[in-house]
């Protein structure tokens, strides 16, 4: 295969005409389609896809020759096959879980009060937001989140 002049290396060379070179990517898979039906309209030759790569076409008599030879089969194998990094992985035995005492029964535990965001927002220093309140409506709500705030600032200052 001849070297691709510099910038054409996107560039992918269609299995069916040599002539029609694009791009690799979705529009590749579609000419693929459409150049396919015309190929086999002009020609008996019989083209197989690759296992590793569904844009990988080659003739019947080389499909063997490419599997072996194909640059995608490293990514499967890869996959099939993982590297172990060191010895311990290797030698490592199964790790059992052991189960803990399950004697646990939580309805004996003592009762906790529910959580309460609102609550909560009052008593912290958080910024809340008024939604659907009238004009008016908000502009008490502003009044009380400032006075609120400064509250909750002077604290944070008593307890520095």
């Amino acid at each position: 295969m001849a070297a691709k002049p510099q910038g054409y290396d996107f560039l992918v060379e269609c299995p069916y005409n040599k002539v029609h070179q694009l791009e690799n990517g979705r529009r590749f898979q579609i000419h693929l389609i459409k150049c396919r039906k015309e190929y086999e309209k002009k020609f008996t030759a019989v083209k197989v896809q690759c296992p590793f790569n569904a844009t990988h076409r080659v003739n019947e008599p080389e499909q063997r020759y490419h599997v072996e030879n194909c640059p995608d089969r490293v990514i499967v194998d890869k996959f099939r096959n993982p590297i172990v990094d060191s010895l311990d992985a290797l030698q490592r035995k199964e790790v059992k879980m052991i189960m803990e005492d399950d004697t646990d029964d939580w309805d004996r535990e003592p009762p906790v009060p529910a959580y309460d965001p609102q609550k909560y927002c009052e008593s912290s220093n958080v910024i809340r937001h008024c939604r659907g309140m009238q004009p008016h409506e908000r502009r008490a709500f502003r009044q009380q989140e400032l006075v609120r705030l400064r509250g909750a600032k002077a604290l944070d200052l008593d307890n520095k």
